[in-house]
């Protein structure tokens, strides 16, 4: 059935511009403009083997409704297109609320489902396709042995992504099993003071409400702590915030107890690591004038590369070519707000320099297809093409 959906996926996403680039040693150079791609960059493995998954699923069950229960990646060019290909979002507006039956297919996307969500499709009876990132399984397995084992899993993660939501239900597959979330360094500064100090239990609670395990007392349940991610997490905070538990329990109960209280498991996506490494040695060995970073802005992975970029240089987060107005107009998403909340595009003028060389470098989500990149090439080779401004 891969080799039956082979030609349409190609079609769909395949770039002969960007395989260009990649043979001139990721480098692309007309008119005045230089680019810079990244050496690692766009579909990562789990999302390929997703997408893919999709497209042989209407194939393979000609008929027959076939649903996804949400987006099965985060990019909106990729979920449109399986809207085209007759695949139906749970998640949309029309099918919410949906019974669903024995003749039914449902997808399960990428970033997993909830274990409630599971044992509710199954139920119906419906076909299951899973196109659950082996990544996600991964941290998945290691959550469920904290809670074997009785300690708390700590998730470095968004609360509201569809992943860390499947990831902390897996905590709750065993009585003892609990799950607390935390974005980042300050709230996990929060709970490592907890550990060493206690505290106000009622103001802690609220302060991560919705973010803990039901019946969550931090009193009892942050005594042995297992740390883990959100596979599209920043890399250096993920392993900082483990290390920062670390000490926290350490301080508590000592060296000599850490080994029976505290647990860390490397759940870091490769593929993430690959791309934000790649867009750091990128930065490090050539001087450019600009960044664009290609995805959705709920892109969680995508986020996390504007962020190192901007770091370094002037840089503009798009979500697809269209963003890229004119010569002297560009839209893009406010580096570092909130991927799992929507709000209004900046709209930045004199973007780029009207005249003179120009050099820019590019990367793309785990979730950006190379046709959405080749198009982005293109539209900067236009934009370059003469310093007059339109």
């Amino acid at each position: 059935m891969k080799e039956a959906v082979a030609g349409e996926l190609a079609a769909a996403y395949h770039s002969a511009l960007v395989d260009e680039v990649r043979a001139a040693g990721y480098r692309h150079e007309k008119g005045r403009l230089t680019l810079h791609l990244a050496r690692e960059f766009g579909f990562c493995y789990g999302v390929d083997r997703a997408v893919d998954y999709a497209y042989q699923a209407v194939a393979r069950f000609p008929g027959r409704n076939v649903f996804l229960t949400g987006e099965i990646i985060h990019n909106p060019h990729v979920n449109d297109r399986l809207r085209a290909a007759g695949i139906r979002f749970l998640s949309d507006s029309g099918e919410r609320g949906r019974s669903l039956g024995p003749d039914d297919v449902v997808i399960l996307p990428a970033f997993g489902i909830t274990v409630e969500e599971m044992i509710d499709f199954s139920a119906c009876g419906c076909t299951l396709v899973d196109t659950t990132c082996g990544s996600v399984l991964n941290v998945w397995k290691n959550v469920v042995r904290y809670a074997q084992d009785g300690f708390t899993a700590v998730i470095h993660g968004k609360v509201k992504h569809e992943e860390t939501r499947a990831t902390a239900s897996q905590a709750l597959k065993f009585p003892q099993g609990r799950y607390i979330v935390v974005l980042d360094r300050d709230e996990a500064a929060v709970v490592c003071d907890y550990i060493r100090h206690g505290g106000d239990r009622a103001a802690f609670l609220a302060r991560f409400a919705g973010a803990v395990s039901p019946g969550f007392d931090p009193d009892v349940d942050l005594t042995h702590v297992g740390c883990a991610n959100q596979t599209t997490m920043l890399m250096s905070e993920s392993l900082e915030i483990g290390e920062m538990f670390r000490g926290a329990m350490r301080d508590r109960y000592g060296e000599a107890e850490l080994a029976r209280r505290f647990r860390a498991f490397d759940t870091i996506c490769s593929a993430t690591q690959e791309r934000q490494d790649a867009v750091i040695a990128l930065l490090d060995e050539q001087p450019l004038d600009l960044m664009v970073v290609v995805g959705g802005y709920n892109s969680s992975n995508t986020c996390n590369l504007a962020r190192i970029c901007a770091e370094r240089v002037r840089t503009y987060h798009i979500a697809d070519p269209s963003c890229l107005v004119s010569r002297d107009e560009v839209r893009h998403r406010p580096v570092g707000a909130p991927s799992t909340t929507s709000g209004p595009e900046a709209v930045t003028r004199g973007w780029l320099p009207a005249s003179g060389p120009v050099v820019v470098g590019l990367t793309a989500g785990a979730s950006t297809p190379n046709n959405i990149v080749g198009e982005v090439i293109r539209k900067l080779d236009a934009f370059a093409a003469s310093p007059e401004l339109p």
